[in-house]
């Protein structure tokens, strides 16, 4: 029998993107991506000052908000079957805290930061599907 994976928690509480790695504009990219498949998102932003660079991507999420679970696991498989971690405020965004309505925090490490979904889920991509490079250069 095939085993099929449930479905993804994409509401309930919303989504904050930190860029933790040490390409710029990632965290917005990620975003895009992640509210393009359903999950609702706060504002991209940028690790914490004091928090060193990532190199692999963590998920934590506030145990204080009911839904923030079952949506921390839902962008922990979206992005390659990560183990979602509770983590209290403050945490290591620019902020140091949760947004409001925020539950979970992608902390995006060098790992997965300028990827797209399907390159983190090691899909195939077709050149339809790959994000279009600069023409002309």
């Amino acid at each position: 029998p095939t085993t099929t994976e449930p479905p993804l928690v994409t509401t309930g509480t919303k989504v904050q993107v930190a860029n933790c790695s040490t390409q710029n504009g990632a965290a917005g990219k990620m975003t895009t991506a992640l509210s393009g498949i359903g999950f609702l998102m706060a504002e991209a932003t940028n690790c914490s000052p004091t928090q060193a660079k990532l190199a692999t991507t963590q998920v934590v999420y506030d145990s204080t908000d009911a839904n923030a679970q079952a949506v921390a696991e839902s962008v922990a498989r979206t992005l390659g079957g990560l183990t979602p971690e509770v983590k209290a405020n403050p945490v290591p965004n620019e902020a140091g805290v949760y947004p409001e309505g925020t539950g979970v925090l992608v902390l995006l490490g060098d790992d997965t930061a300028g990827k797209t979904l399907d390159q983190i889920a090691g899909k195939s991509t077709t050149g339809t599907t790959a994000p279009p490079t600069s023409a002309g250069a």
